[in-house]
């Protein structure tokens, strides 16, 4: 059976940023404790905010799909593409912010696209069509934000780069990067971003995350930003997923918890936002993924979802807005939902898309939305 990795990232526009309140500034120290890292073979990866999508093939080329505007294919034009188009060779981990691409080549990390914040850590904010060496090397795994990006070195060290003025690069300051950072935390091994929060998974199960909050979406019991990388008041956490301003963990026991904005039903609870991670009653939940304003899992090998649905992106079969998750009654192994679009694999390998298809993101050969799970044209 051929095996996919499936990157998608949805489109987030005309979002504005501004500082709701002071943060405190401190000196950062590189961690020296050695982490296991989490790398992004073996499944899907997380990567939002974009109108493109990419998947990792077995022989390690990268392909792509959807929006190119600011050359983040790295292919050395701005042409979009409705269906899937090499894009590199030799990529052992990707991952994508709003319009642009990051790769990982033998320990290096390349970038290209959108680099208005510093986020491709090329020392500019100078835009690429095509991928550049950032000089960073001994990479294990990278992770994508909106407009920052954050890796873990083989050493279990931590880095980010990008957009910073809600703290979300976990450096105690405001400041923008347009090169990697040593930030000050250790033995992680999964990283996730929202549009303003960062959060880290440690080995020992352990939740810790930083920056924006003003939704509840730290899930530290209050809407009070933090600078400061600060421990959340869970424990064995499995996994964990973020969409724009809400957050979902899987703890050990495969139950569902999430937190944060609930506009949309997005949390699955029903009713307002929470600012502490609350039990959804979901049990038998192996995979987690977010939408900007909705949320998929996967429950007993189905796909379920709640949230907005403007698009049909929760794969429903119509465009109404969930409080609670819904039965897809479509089994999956592997979810990934993004801005306004959802992508998984099943069990053969096969990939399928819903949603938003403006671009052709979904990979479909055309620009037409789909409120179904639809298969995706694979090279």
């Amino acid at each position: 059976m051929k095996k996919f990795y499936i990157i998608f990232a949805g489109l987030l526009a005309g979002t504005s940023f501004t500082v709701s309140a002071d943060f405190v500034f401190q000196q950062r120290i590189a961690p020296t404790q050695e982490a296991e890292a989490s790398a992004a073979s073996g499944g899907l990866i997380e990567c939002n905010f974009s109108a493109h999508s990419l998947y990792l093939k077995d022989d390690k080329t990268l392909w792509a799909t959807g929006r190119n505007s600011t050359g983040q294919f790295g292919v050395g034009n701005k042409t979009s593409q409705t269906s899937w188009v090499q894009i590199a060779a030799n990529v052992s981990d990707a991952a994508c912010g709003l319009n642009s691409t990051h790769i990982l080549k033998g320990g290096e990390v390349w970038s290209a696209g959108n680099n208005n914040n510093g986020q491709l850590a090329l020392g500019n904010n100078t835009n690429q069509v095509t991928f550049q060496n950032t000089g960073m090397n001994n990479v294990a795994s990278i992770y994508g934000g909106y407009y920052e990006n954050h890796i873990i070195r083989n050493n279990g060290s931590v880095w980010a780069v990008g957009h910073n003025i809600y703290s979300q690069l976990g450096l105690g300051n405001t400041t923008q990067q347009t090169t990697f950072q040593s930030v000050d935390v250790a033995n992680v091994k999964k990283i996730v971003s929202s549009s303003s929060s960062t959060y880290y998974l440690k080995n020992d199960g352990s939740l810790w995350a930083v920056g924006g909050n003003s939704n509840g979406q730290l899930g530290l019991g209050n809407t009070t930003p933090v600078s400061s990388i600060t421990q959340v008041l869970v424990s064995g956490v499995k996994d964990i997923a973020a969409g724009r301003s809400h957050a979902m963990i899987i703890k050990n026991d495969d139950s569902l918890w999430t937190t944060g904005s609930n506009n949309y039903g997005q949390l699955g609870l029903g009713g307002s936002n929470r600012n502490v991670f609350t039990d959804t009653g979901l049990t038998g939940v192996t995979a987690v993924s977010g939408d900007a304003f909705s949320s998929s899992i996967i429950k007993d090998g189905t796909v379920w979802s709640a949230g907005r649905n403007n698009y049909g992106q929760l794969g429903l079969g119509h465009t109404t807005d969930q409080s609670i998750f819904q039965n897809t009654g479509f089994s999956a192994k592997k979810i990934h939902t993004s801005y306004y679009t959802s992508l998984v694999e099943r069990a053969d390998g096969s990939v399928w898309s819903t949603g938003q298809n403006n671009m052709g993101q979904l990979g479909l050969g055309d620009t037409s939305n789909r409120s179904d799970f639809t298969e995706s044209i694979l090279p």
